[in-house]
């Protein structure tokens, strides 16, 4: 069985959720009482949190270079980033540590093209975003109160309005490209068929290990 090293603790509610999703694929595959293979480097999120928020993705190639190499030295196999904004960095995190970075949603992911191009340039989908203005305030969600585990009727009622606003312009599934956008929605309360990217990401390290 492969070695996971997963970059988690942004935030550590969700890098929770990868540690069971990903032990209970393994024990799915393989049966019996078997579990991943796995070492974990859970960042401090404020600190990741100031670097995503200013840009600096200088700052944060930097963080990950550093733990992934520590994950190396212990035995990993691959590196996984338990984050999607953190993946604009794969690329270079890859080329520095010479293993491979598992790829797979915060302003960033929704203003940038790291992943949306992916969807397009991959399997020829077209990606329907949020209004301008509510990309600001999800994003302030996600850093905000999701980033301490508090999901207000607030904040479910704007994921909701902002996901039947995207289905009316005909968005026939919805992409959560941020792995704490699951404590908000979840499939019993969408229109369309619902990809959580945790859920998905997590099957693959599991599918990848064994």
């Amino acid at each position: 069985m492969k070695t996971i090293g997963l970059l988690g603790g942004m935030s550590y509610h969700s890098t929770t959720i990868y540690y069971t999703q990903i032990n209970a694929h393994v024990q799915r595959l393989r049966g019996g009482v078997n579990a991943a293979s796995l070492i974990l480097h859970s960042f401090n999120y404020a600190d990741t949190s100031r670097l995503f928020a200013a840009n600096d993705w200088d700052g944060i190639a930097a963080k990950f270079m550093a733990a992934a190499a520590h994950l190396e030295a212990a035995g990993a196999d691959g590196i996984a980033i338990g984050c999607n904004i953190g993946h604009k960095v794969a690329p270079r995190l890859e080329a520095a540590v010479g293993l491979p970075v598992a790829l797979l949603a915060t302003k960033a992911v929704m203003d940038g093209d790291f992943i949306t191009s992916r969807l397009a340039e991959r399997a020829g989908v077209e990606v329907l975003l949020p209004r301008q203005e509510d990309r600001v305030a999800i994003d302030a969600a996600v850093f905000g109160e999701l980033a301490v585990g508090k999901v207000t009727p607030e904040i479910t009622g704007l994921i909701t309005r902002v996901v039947d606003e995207l289905v009316a312009q005909g968005a026939e599934a919805v992409v959560l490209a941020c792995t704490d956008l699951q404590f908000v929605l979840t499939p019993e309360n969408v229109k369309v068929p619902l990809l959580d990217t945790l859920e998905i990401h997590a099957k693959g390290l599991a599918e990848w290990s064994v």
